[in-house]
């Protein structure tokens, strides 16, 4: 169980979400993107072995794809939507990672405040349409719905 966050952005597409349960970190993101944030893919480590979502959104845009350095780990998360996800910015405790996407529409941000981001929820189709996250606090995971 973790604190969910969000999710930011539209009612359009179908739910996605991660099961936390045993997630000790993400290790890559992929985005799809262009004039909007096209699909999300996240790789992570759960109970010792590397997995991967499914890709929550369409095959348009450009692809971009970083990986998370061993101590590395997502602190927030943040973008602009509109009728999908419009831009998305990730930041690490080392870094940051974008923009993708085009920065027009309304402004969101989801801090992992004292804590760090384990797995993400939203709803997608041919785009991703909003976007949540799951919040491991001080080493707990705990289920806040807010």
């Amino acid at each position: 169980m973790a604190k969910k966050l969000g999710p930011c952005g539209s009612t359009g597409g179908s739910d996605k979400k991660m099961d936390t349960n045993l997630i000790s970190r993400i290790v890559k993101i992929s985005v799809r993107h262009g004039a909007s944030v096209d699909a999300l893919t996240v790789r992570y480590i759960r109970n010792g072995v590397e997995e991967s979502t499914e890709q929550w959104g369409g095959n348009g845009g450009s692809l971009t794809e970083f990986d998370l350095g061993p101590a590395e780990y997502i602190t927030s998360v943040k973008g602009h939507y509109g009728d999908m996800v419009r831009s998305i910015t990730f930041e690490t405790n080392l870094g940051t990672y974008g923009p993708y996407g085009k920065e027009e529409g309304i402004p969101f941000e989801l801090p992992a405040i004292s804590g760090k981001i384990i797995g993400f929820h939203g709803l997608s189709g041919s785009y991703l349409y909003a976007i949540g996250v799951y919040v491991e606090v001080d080493g707990a995971v705990q289920l806040i719905i807010k």
